[in-house]
């Protein structure tokens, strides 16, 4: 038997899965009667250990997913903690809606799938200039058995489809990660109700942003002039560029435009998201090719940091970019 739930009495039937509306994100009882899942060493028929292989259990049942076997860098992430994480991300966020909410669960193949859509009810935004509102809103999709990639999207929309689109309205953000070593479930959630809290201040100007064009010497100067720069009268007076720039976060930000860029293409939208990848993942770590053509390892932030201090010190610093001359100047230009 390859079930690992039984079907919860608060739940609905729906097309290939069951469903459960409520209001509360922070509950995750629905998913906590599926049972916690990790990782447990298999064996062959011989009882020979097969190393580098693992399957996935489920706790509650003790029974083995039917599933095809994980690397030791699967990371293996639980319904109930990423929604817990996502609701944690909300009731975080002064500038988000607490009341009126409407959450809808959903699971799939006997709970190997999971989606989570948390509706801002009092959040509505006339998208098409129509005159009719769209509900905000954050989602997360997640599957424990290699079937999805784990993804979180936020904005104003009526649906969505799983390779990104959206129908009926805008994304604020969105994210797909493999379920590898540096998946950072906290990092995404945390974005992308940044995301949806900058889209519900700065929808018109996000839409701009999607249509100019910066090229990286125009964002190389918004940095050095910026996020990057060097405080004191003595980094301000000195011709030596590393004493003026933080070398290594520039790098490190002129690496995530380029990745950036990849979806959203040479824009201040793509600058835009570089900037918020930066002030989510604060443990995040990246590879820099050096002159002498080796690679470097490196962290955007410190082991022994707290990380809830330093994404808010970061999200600040955010703010300071787009208040700045340089980014106003690109607005202004467009």
């Amino acid at each position: 038997m390859n079930a690992i739930i039984d079907t919860p009495r608060t739940a609905q039937r729906i097309h290939g899965g069951l469903e459960y509306t409520h209001s509360d994100p922070r509950n995750v009882d629905f998913f906590a009667e599926l049972g916690s899942v990790h990782k447990v060493p298999l064996y062959d028929r011989n009882g020979r250990l097969l190393d580098g292989y693992y399957g996935i259990e489920n706790s509650r049942t003790g029974e083995l997913l039917d599933s095809p076997p994980v690397a030791k860098t699967y990371k293996l992430v639980d319904h109930a903690l990423a929604f817990e994480e996502q609701a944690r991300s909300i009731f975080e966020n002064p500038e988000l809606p607490h009341d009126n909410l409407t959450v809808v669960d959903r699971i799939f193949d006997d709970g190997r799938k999971a989606t989570r859509a948390v509706y801002f009810n009092d959040l509505t935004f006339d998208i098409d200039g129509k005159g009719q509102g769209i509900t905000a809103r954050a989602d997360i999709i997640n599957s424990v058995d290699l079937s999805w990639a784990f993804q979180v999207f936020s904005g104003a929309y009526r649906d969505y489809c799983r390779n990104t689109c959206v129908f009926g309205g805008q994304k604020a953000y969105h994210q797909k990660r493999k379920h590898t070593s540096n998946l950072s479930v906290s990092a995404m959630v945390q974005k992308a109700a940044l995301g949806l809290s900058m889209f519900m201040n700065h929808r018109e100007q996000m839409q701009q942003w999607r249509t100019i064009e910066l090229d990286r010497s125009q964002w190389v100067e918004i940095l050095e002039n910026t996020v990057c720069k060097k405080g004191g009268d003595a980094a301000a007076l000195s011709v030596d560029r590393s004493a003026r720039v933080n070398g290594r976060l520039l790098d490190y930000l002129d690496h995530r435009f380029t990745e950036e860029q990849r979806e959203l293409g040479p824009t201040l939208w793509a600058g835009y998201n570089a900037l918020t990848h930066w002030a989510t993942h604060v443990d995040e770590t990246w590879e820099r090719e050096n002159p002498d053509g080796t690679v470097s390892e490196l962290t955007t932030g410190r082991s022994t940091s707290n990380p809830h201090k330093v994404r808010l010190q970061r999200e600040a610093k955010v703010r300071n970019v787009l208040e700045s001359p340089q980014w106003e100047s690109m607005e202004l230009a467009a």
